[in-house]
């Protein structure tokens, strides 16, 4: 696979005729002819901007939306929601690469409100609705504008939304508490400790878990549980009891604190005001954590591992070491 299409701004399309990802291809064995999608009636503000007036659209076909791992999902299907609040009554429909994870999946089936209708590629290009508005925002790990905007405002920009005017209030993840509530009566007993994330590179080392752990049960004075498997006498790893996606979410909305990474579970927390600690080490908190009013967020990233999404090299996975070694030195 030429380097082009793997870092494509864009869907690709497979023999002329089905729409499919750099993502989808990455994972099984290369055939067919392989092009960039590129057509007049399908939008991709990488290549050309646009801006659409959702308050006069019917329909709107999101190709190769929104995300393949579940944080940036919560925040796509958080755009989404951003133009049902425009207009109610937009069919909104979704292609969805095939090959992600399970668990991120679940995330769209827990929207599956916002939604017309979900489907997957490889998908026939000629099922695409003219009549609709038809945005291709695949790959976004790769455009230019995912390593300089704040992602809630990077999704609506590139939906061609003029993500200025769209209230703060409406970029905090809110529409998950409409589908997964919290407990009647919620108390507020414990705090929960996130540190894995979907790359090493953001994942907080399980050396620095036991003070963490042992410093959030001194500060708050509540029981600690969470998703590690050190042994401290006031903390329950939880993983066990979080075998979905649904019960992950419900773990998180119903604690009164949440530390973590750049994770998943930062944007969980936001959905539900949560007070959170925040720990990154690559992406800037500015793009992530903006908008989290709840958040206190702490970079201790550097030249070598800024903008970096994901790596698994020893050497830079070493360097994060060390960077996490010298915050937890001083702190």
């Amino acid at each position: 696979m030429k380097l082009d299409i793997v870092k494509n701004n864009g869907s690709l399309i497979k023999n002329s005729s089905y729409i499919t990802s750099s993502f989808d291809l990455s994972k099984s064995t290369l055939d067919g002819v392989i092009d960039k999608l590129s057509r007049s009636d399908i939008l991709n503000h990488s290549l050309k901007k646009f801006i659409k007036d959702y308050r006069n659209e019917s329909e709107l076909n999101i190709i190769n939306g929104l995300g393949v791992t579940l944080g940036d999902s919560i925040v796509g299907i958080g755009a989404v929601d951003c133009i049902k609040k425009i207009n109610k009554n937009i069919r909104i429909s979704l292609i969805r690469p095939e090959s992600c994870h399970t668990y991120v999946e679940e995330v769209y089936y827990i929207a599956k409100h916002l939604f017309e209708r979900i489907e997957y590629m490889p998908y026939d290009i000629n099922r695409l609705s003219h009549k609709a508005v038809n945005i291709d925002i695949g790959n976004q790990l790769y455009w230019k504008d995912f390593n300089e905007m704040e992602m809630h405002d990077f999704y609506l920009k590139n939906l061609g939304i003029d993500c200025m005017n769209i209230p703060s209030e409406w970029k905090q993840n809110h529409w998950l508490q409409h589908v997964i509530q919290r407990k009647e009566n919620h108390k507020f007993k414990y705090a929960i400790f996130c540190p894995n994330a979907s790359t090493k590179l953001r994942a907080i080392p399980e050396k620095y878990h036991y003070k963490i752990i042992d410093e959030l049960h001194t500060t708050l004075q509540v029981p600690i549980v969470g998703f590690s498997s050190v042994s401290h006498p006031k903390f329950k790893n939880i993983t066990d009891q979080c075998k979905s996606t649904s019960d992950f979410i419900r773990a998180i909305a119903n604690s009164s604190y949440v530390y973590t990474c750049d994770s998943s579970a930062l944007h969980i927390s936001a959905a539900y005001d949560i007070p959170t600690t925040c720990i990154f080490t690559s992406v800037r908190p500015e793009l992530r954590s903006k908008y989290y009013k709840h958040c206190t967020s702490i970079y201790i990233g550097d030249v070598v591992t800024e903008n970096l999404h994901e790596s698994e090299c020893p050497a830079i996975i070493k360097h994060v070491k060390n960077k996490y070694e010298e915050y937890y030195e001083n702190h």
